[in-house]
């Protein structure tokens, strides 16, 4: 049974106070080059001791996710707004958008590949996370159109220096699904859009309802809202990464037969909200159920969402554990 994760992995705690300071942007080049070689360094070798089949680079150079994307755009300017997103500001729309210099993940992909050749998978977000900072929200929407390009400009270029699993993580997507604000015709079209031309890859998506404090916040916890946009993107997409973690989900889990078997499952079994360890049994029965509904080549076991906002040990604890656990099957 192959293994991967959902994309983020937590800086080790000793770099946490220079994170900072970089975030703030009170770093000169080389100190900030430095430092993010040695965090990403840390995240890559401790997913590797880990055992992980598939890895990522960590995502150690964002500020929690998306917080820092602000800071690579053109064309927008901070509101006064000031207190929101722990004193990071929102933003307005001043002019067209722009990512002068890209959006970052290609730059950390490859340095992250400078450390690890071997590393092959990254995440990017979706429009609608990338504009999360900018306000008013209707203006932020009618600037999508310019941000799937930026997004496609980024893959293009992370194919260039050898990614070969791009994964695009679109909560606020998922979330809408089960508690409205987004359709089906939309989601599918935002997602198609974004992939469009896309190749020589593995086009991942990871759906997930939200990790805010280590909490849900779709109201919908059901894996049905979800479904109906992955039946739509048949041939668009390769694998879709799901949470499988919350009870409403896991009663839902019959469902997923009705999905193409040529659609790849990265199923999160392994609960990042929860600070308790599973057991290998208790995954290994997880495993064994979900087999009854997936053929072996579809499924791959993975933690529920992103360690990022987690600590070091709880990570390699439960990933661990992951790993013993496929490797049973």
């Amino acid at each position: 049974m192959r293994t991967t994760v959902v994309g983020s992995w937590p800086p080790d705690a000793r770099y946490a106070a220079e994170l900072a300071r970089y975030h703030r942007g009170q770093l000169d080049s080389g100190s900030a080059e430095k430092l993010l070689t040695d965090v990403a360094s840390a995240a890559i070798a401790q997913q590797r001791v880990c055992g992980v089949d598939e890895i990522t680079g960590g995502e150690t150079s964002a500020d929690s996710f998306i917080l820092h994307f602000p800071h690579l755009l053109s064309g927008i300017a901070p509101s006064e707004n000031t207190a929101a997103w722990d004193g990071r500001d929102t933003f307005r729309i001043t002019g067209p958008i722009g990512a002068p210099d890209g959006l970052g993940i290609a730059r950390a992909f490859a340095r992250e590949r400078s450390i690890d050749p071997d590393l092959q998978k990254v995440t990017i977000p979706g429009p609608s996370e990338i504009t999360t900072m900018l306000e008013p929200r209707e203006a932020a929407r009618a600037a999508w159109p310019t941000v799937i390009e930026l997004i496609r400009a980024e893959m293009h270029a992370l194919i260039e220096i050898g990614a070969r699993d791009i994964q695009l993580d679109v909560p606020q997507i998922a979330m809408g699904l089960a508690d409205g604000g987004w359709d089906t015709a939309l989601a599918v079209e935002t997602i198609m859009a974004i992939f469009d031309g896309v190749r020589a890859v593995r086009r991942s998506l990871h759906l997930c309802y939200g990790d805010f404090g280590a909490r849900t916040w779709a109201r919908n916890r059901s894996l049905r809202p979800i479904l109906p946009t992955l039946r739509h993107l048949t041939g668009n997409i390769d694998r879709v990464v799901i949470e499988l973690s919350l009870a409403e989900q896991w009663a839902d889990r019959h469902l997923l037969c009705d999905l193409d078997e040529r659609l790849e499952i990265a199923a999160g079994l392994v609960d990042v909200k929860s600070p308790r360890i599973q057991t290998v049994d208790e995954l290994a029965f997880m495993t064994e159920d979900l087999l009854g509904v997936l053929t072996p080549r579809q499924l791959l076991l993975c933690p529920s969402c992103g360690f990022g906002r987690r600590w070091v040990r709880l990570a390699v604890d439960k990933t661990t554990v992951m790993v013993e656990c496929a490797q049973r099957f």
